[in-house]
């Protein structure tokens, strides 16, 4: 059974090299699933990908280039007639945070024609587009409620750190990984919540996954895209696992 990945969004918060928010595309037979749908999201999905045909999103935390595309995406399907329902992961607070920006930006979302539901993402798995998906530890924002992701879909593990910086809990979340997805938005600055390429150098010897790509790249990152440990992704690279 294959699976294929496709990087809708590729960029950090701040769209360095014109980049899309976070936003990635998991296809398989069972489903259609996206880890992050940030606020630049919904250009980027509907240039190559079908928004009705995706069964739920997987977000890793609550700040806005991760989840803030999601209004627009619900939007988008409201006036596109969408019926088949829509199942959102995520942190404790994603619902609440969701209406809070939906409001602010004009949306209501209480006479939709589908069906949506919020899960909270944890330890056990939770069904989400045909994928069985856990949250796990990892050192961002606190007050973002950061977690990193593992899918397991079409006979494959796919694991995806959002954003976070260098600890131990990203070792145990790509263990057995055939595709680690690591953020990497920065080459050699020090940052306390996000990784940097000297720093996945040092320690990628401890990543035990067959394959690992770098995402959420930034200006500085991009400026070394050359000398980054491992391969970068753009907008619009696909994957088949």
């Amino acid at each position: 059974m294959s699976v294929r990945v496709t990087f809708l969004g590729s960029g950090n918060a701040f769209a360095a090299g014109g980049r899309a928010h976070a936003c990635i595309l998991i296809e398989h037979d069972g489903g259609t699933l996206l880890l992050d749908c940030g606020g630049a999201s919904l250009p980027a999905i509907t240039r190559r990908a079908d928004p009705g045909r995706i069964d739920a999103i997987a977000v890793t935390h609550l700040h806005g280039d991760h989840f803030g595309g999601i209004p627009f995406l619900m939007d988008e399907q409201r006036w596109n007639g969408r019926t088949r329902p829509l199942a959102i992961g995520g942190p404790p607070s994603l619902r609440r945070r969701l209406d809070q920006v939906a409001a602010g930006f004009g949306m209501d979302f209480t006479d939709l024609r589908f069906e949506w539901q919020v899960v909270v993402l944890g330890a056990e798995p939770a069904m989400l587009a045909g994928a069985g998906v856990t949250a796990h530890p990892v050192r961002h924002s606190s007050d973002a409620e950061p977690h990193g992701l593992r899918v397991r879909a079409g006979g494959k593990l796919i694991a995806y750190s959002g954003d976070a910086t260098w600890t131990k809990d990203l070792v145990d979340l790509a263990d057995g990984a055939d595709l680690f997805i690591s953020e990497c938005t920065w080459f050699s600055k020090r940052d306390p919540v996000h990784l940097n390429a000297m720093d996945l150098e040092e320690h990628g010897k401890d990543l035990r996954a067959r394959r690992v790509v770098l995402t959420h790249l930034g200006a500085e990152a991009l400026a070394h895209r050359a000398e980054l440990p491992y391969e970068a992704a753009d907008d619009g690279t696909v994957l088949e696992l």
